[in-house]
Order: C-alpha cells, then sequence, then structure tokens
C-alpha cells in the first residue's frame, strides 16, 4: 500500500475521536455573517479530555516526556553545551512557539507519542511557519514537497499547505507514527533520524553498518546531529535550572479561536472585525500567502468578544466591508471570494464602465 493510503487508513480510523466544538463563523452570500452556537472551546477544538493543568507549555511538554536521553553521550553533550552558549534562542523560541506550543504538544498528547516530539518543531524550524530550508522544506516541520504530497498536503491559489500549522501537525504526526510502525518499532532515535534523512538512507545505513543501533549506525553528519541535538533540547528543558537556562513563559492554554468560513474573506477585513493589527492576523494565519482567506481563521482569544459585536453590526445591514484592491483583482475574482454578485459591487462602488485600479477602496455590502 502507498505512503498516501496507509495515512488515509489511519486518518480514517481517527474519524470521530475529536470531542467538543469550536465557535465558528460562516460567510454565506446574502448573509455574510452567521455566528454558530456550537461549544465555546478556543483554539482547534479540544480533542482530549485534560484534567490536569500546568504551569507552562513546557511543563505540559516534558512531562510526557518517555525518550532516553542519552545526557551523558558526547554528541548530546556538545548540544547541551551549544544551547547553554546561545541563551538568547529560547526568547526566540518562545516568541514564534506562543501561538502553536500548546496545540502541537496536546497533538502529540493525543496521539500517546514522546512528548519529545513536541520540541522537534524546535529542532526544525524554531516554531516559525514560514521557515523555509533552502533545499525546499517548509513550515514548523519543514516537510519537503514530495512528501507533502504524499500526505494530502495540497496547496491552493493563495494557500500554502505546509505553513498551515493544524494541517502540517497532523501530517508530519502520521508520517511519524508511519515511519515508526512499519520500520522501527520502538526505536524512536531511528525513527527521528528516518524522518530527517529518509527511511531509505536509513535503513540502507544500518545494513551497512551492521547494526540497528542508531549511535553505531554510519549516517551523514547532519543526522547524526539530528537525533542529539532534539535529546539535548529535552535534557534542558526537563531541568532547566540545572543547566542555567530560563525557559520564557509560554502559557499552557490555547490563546486563539479557529473560525469557519463558507466565503472567504479579505485578511485586512479579518483584521479590523477583530480589532487587531494586519500584522498580527498574517502571524496566527501563515498558510494565507494571497490577499484572501479561504474556509477557517484564527484570530486571538481575547479578541473575541470584539469580533462577535463586529459580526452583530455586519449582521444587521448597518455597516459595509471596505476592501482594498490588490495586485491581480478583477471584479470576478472578488465576487468569487466575497460571494457578493458582480452586478451588486458595481452598483454598491458606482464602477460601470471603470476598471479596477490597484490601492482603490471597494465597498461591500454586508447583507
Amino acid at each position: 500500500m502507498s505512503l498516501t493510503g496507509l495515512i488515509e487508513n489511519r486518518i480514517k480510523r481517527r474519524k470521530g475521536m475529536l470531542a467538543g466544538g469550536i465557535i465558528t463563523l460562516t460567510l454565506g452570500v446574502g448573509s455574510w455573517l452567521v455566528l454558530s452556537e456550537q461549544g465555546n472551546v478556543s483554539f482547534y477544538g479540544v480533542s482530549v479530555e485534560d484534567a490536569t493543568s500546568y504551569d507552562s507549555a513546557w511543563q505540559r511538554v516534558s512531562a510526557d516526556f518517555t525518550l532516553d536521553h542519552h545526557s551523558d553521550d558526547p554528541r548530546v553533550q556538545q548540544w547541551i553545551s551549544w544551547y547553554q552558549a546561545h541563551p538568547a534562542m529560547f526568547t526566540d523560541y518562545a516568541t514564534q512557539a506562543a501561538p502553536w506550543m500548546h496545540y502541537v504538544a496536546r497533538e502529540v498528547e493525543k496521539r500517546d507519542l514522546p512528548g519529545e516530539l513536541a520540541l522537534l518543531p524546535f529542532v526544525e524550524s524554531g516554531y516559525n511557519p514560514l521557515a523555509r530550508s533552502p533545499k525546499g522544506p517548509t513550515g514548523i516541520w519543514q516537510l519537503a514537497s514530495a512528501t507533502a504530497d504524499d500526505l494530502g498536503l495540497r496547496n491552493t491559489l493563495g494557500y500554502a499547505a505546509r505553513q498551515d500549522v493544524k494541517a502540517s501537525t497532523a501530517a508530519a504526526l502520521d508520517y511519524l507514527e508511519l515511519l515508526h510502525r512499519q520500520w522501527y518499532h520502538g526505536d524512536w532515535e531511528s525513527t527521528l533520524a528516518a524522518y530527517n534523512a529518509g527511511p531509505g538512507r536509513v535503513n540502507l545505513a544500518r545494513v551497512e553498518s551492521g547494526t540497528k543501533d542508531f549511535w553505531k549506525t554510519r549516517l551523514p553528519q547532519e543526522t547524526r546531529n539530528y537525533v542529539p541535538k532534539l535529546l539535548a533540547l529535552a535534557t534542558i528543558v526537563s531541568n532547566p535550572e540545572r543547566y542555567g537556562i530560563e525557559l520564557p513563559h509560554i502559557d499552557d492554554a490555547p490563546s486563539v479561536v479557529e473560525v469557519s468560513l463558507d466565503h472567504s474573506l479579505d485578511i485586512a477585513s479579518a483584521a479590523k472585525l477583530a480589532g487587531v493589527s494586519l500584522d498580527e492576523i498574517k502571524r496566527l494565519n501563515p498558510a494565507y500567502v494571497g490577499n484572501w482567506v479561504d474556509k477557517s481563521l484564527l484570530i486571538p482569544s481575547n479578541a473575541e468578544q470584539h469580533f462577535k459585536q463586529q459580526l452583530a453590526t455586519l449582521r444587521s445591514g448597518s455597516q459595509q466591508l471596505e476592501y482594498v484592491v490588490a495586485q491581480g483583482d478583477t471584479l470576478s475574482v472578488i465576487s468569487h471570494h466575497s460571494g457578493i454578485p458582480v452586478d451588486q459591487i458595481q452598483r454598491d462602488n458606482k464602477l460601470k464602465d471603470k476598471p479596477l485600479k490597484i490601492g482603490q477602496t471597494l465597498l461591500l455590502a454586508g447583507a
């Protein structure tokens, strides 16, 4: 069976596991804004009953550590020393990881995987959804294009799937589980090596080295460093005081709310509805690389009430959205995304026989 087939089977087996609701925003033709009455659960919805609370996301992650960190191994010691020499990196890590770390930790926890895997995006990308390797891998999990395709991640116009934290996390964890189950039963060190270098290269190296022991397998230097780097980070997170590292606080709680969209919404209007900066909306929605958001949108949890108030105003029809025409926009494109007929956009903006201009502001009817 193909990689895609194996993963699809696994996804089918997990169907129906999600519990709890999410806040949903529906945008439709003639009725721009309809707020669903589903449960008031932040972020992507809670998928595991959680009776345990932690002071920080770091504590949640470390509570699920199960791997041998080999902290006395020279390669691990080398990376511990490297982290100690670069303490400012943890501040950078925390800034990038703050919106995502709780979610990733919960997804790892839901699957009963080693908690160390929630630190893997630090090693891969510094938890930066926009990170792109010169060789092409992209996103917090640094998935290669071909691997992403096999895992079912598909780009569309204005949407970069590997930069979608939710979608890429599911795909990366599916891939790690597949590697572990198919070739490296119980051996997470070789599983992680295969995630980095590919299973073909790791399996060949094991045969040529005459051992299945990661620490004795002759692998490419990058892969030989990859696993010790993760284990060194986990060692420090387990006991930061011992290594003289202060871990910047990351809340162990969702910091954003997801809303679903029946029709696209331009990202500038989304920011106005939420009452937050355009830069913040873009930071929370890194998969959207164009001028429109589609299917779903993340906004800060503390902006939820303001967002609801703006929805109510727009629903009443007493307000219109202002849309700034961008490169590549046509009336048909704007109509397609917004769900508002072309003739209505023309009528509301007195556009008959007038071409659109980049930077021009259009009023889009709220009802």
